[in-house]
């Protein structure tokens, strides 16, 4: 039977972690309630989790017959992490801390939501908390999230003008209502699910509080989704047992997955519903289900298998690229199989080695966890690396069409491949496509073309970085019916990328912060101030008990310990929220590209030159000759 899967997403200390305990202990689930203070909750089991007291893992328990519930990281540091498991989300738990309010990451969340179109249920929580005013938090919520969040509380649910704001959320409710017609459960089900309408519950998860209140909202209104019989799955997560199984977190999403099932060359040999740390061995999971697999070597989060389709771009990603530093005792292979083995479970890390500087680098969203990386190298591997001073993590783009040509004929090979680059809106990352006819080549080489143009990531001319915000089409291709081999198509691929991006119009992309600062009104002036030498925007929300609220976006790269310096000039008094929220222009490109001294031409594991034939020998043809080489005519852009 399918499930309502159900995630608690949240910034860090709104008491997340609590809520699930408290949901677990109404439903029957848990006997006794946990807490993070006293290190026994029954999500954090991970040593690191009970010592920090924060969540650092999405984890999975079985609330009743009807819903599971995937608990997700606060902490921004583990943001990838959470947006991973958005993908098999059929709603959602926001979480609001009262005492705190809507912060940059809740609307970085709201916002992942909303992009994801996940239904969404808002709890309040600490509402016991002095200074809280539900009256006041609700406009809030309505003003930054949508007018549509409405109070869902049985006093709430009584009232006439609780079914006139129902109405207002949706023109078909809005006529029944005014028409004097019922409006029934299952109307407000679909406007919620349509994300029209976004319930709200005040209380206190802590005291146990609107806790019941939020499982009648989720048991009466929120849809489990009904599912194809055709076969699919999206995996979301990739981890390991106390016994070092490599286990593949997955959702069903169609037909029934069953032990010793294929997953291309591999099968399942195990499935696992886990709840905590326990599970259940099973012998098969129906569509609208999460459950681990275990035997696939090969996995990784956001794949799909069957009628689903991979996840290729996640929002949630690190701005900050480390050096690590390995002891004596650890040889660069053996730390470099180590980390890769990490990123299975951590992608957004992506593990990098420069032959040129005998560096491993790897991608980290900040110090608590680069704290939780070396943890988790001590505990599993004893070993005891250390981090080299973080830099930013840049992007490249384009800013006008260009179609590039790569060509692959060393003798008895061959494969020719036009890429027509076009520049995308900032924060659409790469998209694939091709229009080519069957006729000009063959849809399996074309299906290998696109899968070698996603397999990688690719990087731009200026500084080495990934590119993105750019759409990659397949315009012209060719191959030889006897000497044609897969991997000429991956070499003429990759070559026609880099080929394009040295004749283009590249730009540099630096990441930046959505960030919230509340200082004293006296404040207010240095905060403009500093903002504008940052680079950064800001807007004035609110002035109220003495205090400015201001929010806007600044580069990941001028914001730099800001949060010391709000400390000091406040006094202590001033607070600093800040969030991911992609990536913009860079505001001193000609400063960064002198100071990295990017040579293209010399990085030879990037060529951007072709290799044709000629006598019955393959010779290699600069980037800036191989139009004058190739076999195909390009498209006009």
């Amino acid at each position: 039977m399918a499930k309502l899967i159900t995630g608690i997403l949240a910034h860090v200390d709104a008491g997340k972690t609590t809520l699930s305990e408290a949901l677990l202990y109404e439903t029957g689930a848990i006997r006794n309630l946990g807490r993070v203070d006293s290190k026994n909750a029954f999500l954090d089991n991970n040593s690191i989790e009970r010592e920090r007291g924060i969540t650092i893992f999405s984890k999975q328990a079985e609330l009743n017959q009807k819903i599971t519930l995937i608990d997700t990281p606060g902490h921004v540091d583990f943001s990838a992490e959470m947006e991973r498991t958005l993908a098999v989300l059929d709603a959602a738990i926001l979480l609001i801390n009262a005492s705190d309010g809507i912060q940059s990451h809740t609307k970085t969340l709201w916002s992942l939501l909303k992009q994801y179109k996940i239904p969404t249920v808002i709890f309040v929580n600490k509402m016991d908390m002095p200074d809280t005013n539900q009256d006041v938090i609700l406009k809030k919520l309505q003003q930054n999230f949508s007018e549509n969040v409405i109070c869902f509380d049985k006093k709430s649910t009584k009232l006439d003008s609780f079914y006139e704001k129902i109405g207002n959320s949706d023109d078909f409710l809005a006529e029944k209502y005014l028409s004097g017609e019922e409006i029934t459960t299952s109307d407000i089900s679909k406007a919620i699910s349509e994300r029209k309408l976004f319930p709200c519950i005040f209380g206190s998860a802590l005291k146990l509080e609107g806790v019941k209140d939020l499982l009648e909202v989720m048991d009466t209104y929120l849809k489990v989704p009904e599912y194809p019989s055709d076969f699919g799955c999206i995996i979301y997560k990739i981890s390991k047992d106390k016994q070092n199984n490599r286990l593949t977190h997955l959702k069903v999403t169609g037909g029934v997955l069953k032990v010793k099932d294929q997953f291309g060359e591999e099968k399942a040999n195990e499935v696992r519903i886990y709840s905590g740390e326990k599970y259940e061995m099973v012998k098969e999971v129906s569509a609208g289900n999460v459950c681990t697999v275990t035997g696939l070597k090969d996995s990784y989060a956001g794949q799909a298998y069957g009628i689903s389709s991979n996840i290729n771009n996640y929002r949630m990603e690190p701005a900050l690229i480390y050096s690590v530093i390995p002891p004596a005792e650890v040889d660069i292979p053996k730390m470099l199989h180590i980390l890769r083995e990490m990123e299975e479970e951590l992608p957004e890390i992506k593990v990098e080695y420069s032959e040129q500087n005998s560096e491993i680098c790897v991608k980290l969203m900040g110090e608590v966890q680069t704290e939780v990386i070396k943890q988790l190298l001590l505990d599993r591997y004893k070993i005891n690396i250390e981090f080299g001073e973080g830099r930013i993590a840049y992007k490249e783009t384009i800013t006008e069409p260009v179609i590039g040509v790569g060509h692959y004929e060393p003798l008895r090979h061959y494969a020719e491949v036009h890429i027509k680059m076009s520049p995308l809106p900032r924060g659409s990352g790469l998209k694939f496509l091709s229009r080519l006819s069957v006729d000009v080549l063959d849809t399996n080489w074309q299906r290998l073309i696109m899968t070698h143009l996603k397999e990688k990531q690719h990087v731009g001319v200026l500084t080495g970085s990934p590119i993105t915000d750019m759409e990659l089409e397949i315009v012209a291709g060719r191959a030889h019916l006897k000497h044609t081999e897969g991997g000429d198509f991956r070499q003429s691929t990759y070559r026609a990328i880099r080929h394009g991006l040295m004749y283009s119009k590249s730009i540099l992309l630096e990441p930046m912060y959505s960030y919230e600062i509340v200082v004293p009104e006296a404040n207010t002036g240095r905060v403009m101030s500093d903002m504008e030498k940052m680079h950064g925007t800001f807007v004035l929300d609110e002035s109220l008990g003495g205090f400015t609220t201001l929010h806007g976006r600044v580069p990941v790269s001028t914001m730099k310990n800001y949060m010391n310096e709000v400390r000091s000039y406040t006094k202590g008094l001033g607070t600093l929220s800040l969030a991911m929220d992609g990536y913009e222009v860079c505001h001193n490109q000609e400063e960064v590209l002198k100071q990295l001294n990017y040579n293209p031409d010399a990085d030879l594991a990037n060529p951007a030159g072709s290799v044709f034939c000629s006598h019955g020998a393959g010779f290699t043809v600069n980037w800036d000759e191989v139009l004058n080489y190739k076999h195909l005519e390009s498209p006009k852009l």
